[in-house]
C-alpha cells in the first residue's frame, strides 16, 4: 500500500470520529484507534517530529495530558489515576496526530460539515424515538441514549453555530446553503423539543459574544451602540419575564388561613406549618387526610398511594403538591375534583397543574425557584440541582485550599471528595458527586501549575489567533467550551475529552494555516 493511499484512507477515517463521539465510549475508542493506527502507517517520522517540535500549540495543548503524568508522582490511588489517563488520551492523541501532518483546510471544513450532519441525524433520531414511543420527557437526562444530555446539548449548540458559519463563509452552491440553513433551524427546534438546556443556553451565550466580537471588529460604533441597547433591553425584558414567572408560581401567601380540624367525612386533618412550602401561593402541608386520599387515589390509579411517580418521587407528596397548586384540600373532596388528565400528570411526577402547559424555559425557572424555596426552608440540598452545584463548588474549593500548591494529584480526586463528604452525612450517597466545574477540578487536582496550564490552554490560542481568516469559528468553539467547563467536568469523561480535544486541535490547525496549500 502506497504512502498516498494510506493518507487517503487516514483522511476518510476521520469521518468516524464525529460518529463515535455521539455513540459513547466504545465507538469513540474504536474510531480513535483506527485513526491513530492509520497515522502510524503513514510513516514520515522525520517530518512528523519536526512539525511537532516546532509547533507551540502542540506543547500547550499536550500539557493538559503531561501534567496528569506529572501528577502520578504524588498520587496514592493508581487504579483511579490509570483510568483517568485512559479517559484523557484524546488530550494527547489529537495534538500528536493533527499537528504532525500537513492537511488542507478544505478537509477540515469537510469534516466540520460531516460533524454537523451527524449531530443533526442524531437529534432527529432521538426526537423520533421519543415521539414514536409516545414518551413523555420527564427528565431530560434520559433523552440522550449514549452520552450525557449536557454533553449532547453542548455538541449540538456547536454544530448549529458551525452550520451557520459554513453557510456564511464557506458554502457557495445555493442548494447546499439552503440545506445547511434548514439543518441549523431544525436542529435548534429539535434541541428545544428535547429540552437540552445546556445547548440552548450555550448557543445563546456564544451568539451574543460572537455578535459583540464582530461589531467590535467592524469598528462601527453605531451598530455596536444599537446592539448594546438591544442587549440591555433584552436583559430588562428577561428580568421581568422571570419576575412574572415567580409571581405566577409563588404569589404572596395568605398567612391568616383558617385551619379546619376535620374533613367533611369527619376524619381528622393533619397540618404542619413548620414546613411552609407552597405551590401557587397555597400551603402544601395543610388540610391533609391520608386516610381519604389513599382510598380515593387507589380507585383512580394503578400506582399505590405508597408508591413512586415516574420521576421516582413518593407519589403522595406529588399529590399533595398538585392539589395545593389548585388550592384544593388533600382529602376525598379535593381528589374528586381532579380529572383523568390531572391523575396522569401526578403519575408522571408533575407537581403543579400550571407546569404541564409551561414551555421548557418556564419549567426550568419554576424548578429553580422551587429548589431555592425548599432549601431555604429545610436546609436540605439533596436532589436540588442548583443548590447541589453550589455545594459541590464549595467542597472543591475546600479541597483546593488544603492542597493549594500542588493539588491532590491525578489519582486522588475521588478520595478527596469522599473525605469531604464524611463531614456532611446528610448528603445522600446518590448526590455525593464531584465539582461539576472543569476549571476548579483541574486547579484542585494540580494546584498552581494546573491553574496556569488550564488558563494557558483556554486563553492563549483565543488571543493569539485573532488574525486568522478562520478565527470566528474557533472563537465560537472557545466560548462554548468555557461555558461547558463552568457547568460540568467536561474532560472527566471520554466523550467530553474527545469533543474538546478533537475540535480544539482541528480548529487551531485551521487557524494556523489560513490559505496555505497543504496535503
Amino acid at each position: 500500500m502506497s504512502i498516498i493511499s494510506v493518507k487517503s484512507i487516514f483522511l476518510y477515517s476521520l469521518l468516524l470520529l464525529p460518529i463515535g463521539l455521539l455513540f459513547g465510549e466504545v465507538p469513540t475508542s474504536i474510531a480513535e484507534i483506527i485513526v491513530f493506527t492509520l497515522w502510524l502507517l503513514t510513516n514520515e517520522w522525520e517530518s512528523k517530529l519536526y512539525l511537532l517540535k516546532n509547533n507551540k500549540y502542540f506543547w500547550i495543548l499536550s500539557s493538559l495530558y503531561f501534567i496528569h503524568l506529572l501528577g502520578l508522582i504524588y498520587t496514592f490511588d493508581f487504579n483511579y489515576a490509570l483510568n483517568d489517563l485512559r479517559i484523557k488520551i484524546p488530550l494527547i492523541l489529537f495534538p500528536i496526530v493533527f499537528f504532525s501532518i500537513n492537511i488542507k483546510s478544505k478537509y477540515i471544513l469537510l469534516l466540520i460539515k460531516w460533524f454537523v450532519i451527524v449531530v443533526f441525524i442524531n437529534l432527529l433520531y432521538l426526537w423520533i424515538n421519543v415521539k414514536s414511543n409516545n414518551t413523555i420527557i420527564l427528565d431530560t437526562r434520559n433523552v440522550s441514549i449514549f452520552i450525557s444530555h449536557i454533553r449532547l446539548g453542548i455538541i449540538s449548540a456547536f454544530a448549529i453555530l458551525s452550520a451557520i458559519y459554513l453557510v456564511i463563509n464557506h458554502i457557495d452552491p445555493l442548494f447546499e446553503k439552503i440545506i445547511f440553513i434548514i439543518i441549523s433551524i431544525v436542529a435548534f427546534i429539535l434541541m428545544l423539543s428535547l429540552g437540552l438546556m445546556s445547548g440552548i443556553v450555550s448557543l445563546f451565550i456564544a451568539s451574543i459574544f460572537a455578535i459583540f466580537y464582530l461589531l467590535i471588529k467592524a469598528k462601527n460604533k453605531t451598530y455596536f451602540f444599537l446592539f448594546s441597547i438591544i442587549t440591555i433591553i433584552f436583559g430588562i425584558v428577561s428580568f421581568f419575564y422571570i419576575k412574572k414567572i415567580h409571581l405566577k408560581y409563588f404569589p404572596p401567601v395568605n398567612k391568616t388561613i383558617y385551619l379546619n380540624t376535620h374533613t367533611i367525612n369527619n376524619n381528622e386533618y393533619y397540618h404542619n406549618l413548620s414546613i411552609p412550602l407552597t405551590e401557587n401561593g397555597h400551603y402544601i402541608y395543610t388540610h391533609i387526610c391520608d386516610k381519604e386520599l389513599r382510598k380515593e387515589w387507589e380507585k383512580r390509579s394503578k400506582i399505590p398511594f405508597t408508591g413512586k411517580d415516574m420521576k421516582n418521587n413518593e407519589i403522595k407528596y406529588t399529590l399533595y403538591r398538585y392539589l395545593a397548586s389548585k388550592g384544593l384540600t388533600k382529602d376525598s373532596v379535593g381528589l374528586t375534583q381532579l380529572n383523568n388528565n390531572d391523575i396522569q400528570n401526578i403519575e408522571c411526577g408533575y407537581p403543579n397543574y400550571l407546569y404541564t402547559n409551561a414551555n421548557i424555559l418556564e419549567k426550568r425557572i419554576y424548578e429553580l425557584f422551587q429548589e431555592y424555596q425548599y432549601f431555604k426552608i429545610t436546609q436540605n440540598p439533596n436532589r436540588k440541582t442548583l443548590i447541589l452545584r453550589l455545594f459541590y463548588l464549595k467542597i472543591a474549593f475546600d479541597i483546593w485550599i488544603k492542597n493549594f500548591w500542588i493539588g491532590v494529584g491525578t489519582g486522588d480526586v475521588q478520595q478527596a471528595f469522599n473525605e469531604q463528604y464524611q463531614k456532611y452525612p446528610h448528603i445522600i450517597k446518590a448526590c455525593q458527586l464531584r465539582a461539576h466545574n472543569q476549571i476548579i477540578t483541574f486547579i484542585f487536582t494540580f494546584g498552581i501549575l494546573g491553574f496556569i496550564i488550564i488558563f494557558l490552554n483556554i486563553f492563549f490560542p483565543l488571543f493569539n489567533l485573532k488574525n486568522s481568516d478562520y478565527y470566528i469559528i474557533y472563537y465560537l468553539f472557545s466560548i462554548i467550551s468555557i461555558f461547558s467547563f463552568l457547568v460540568d467536568d467536561t474532560l472527566e469523561t471520554q466523550p467530553g475529552a474527545t469533543f474538546y480535544a478533537l475540535f480544539n486541535t482541528l480548529l487551531i490547525k485551521l487557524c494556523q494555516q489560513d490559505k496555505k496549500l497543504m496535503l
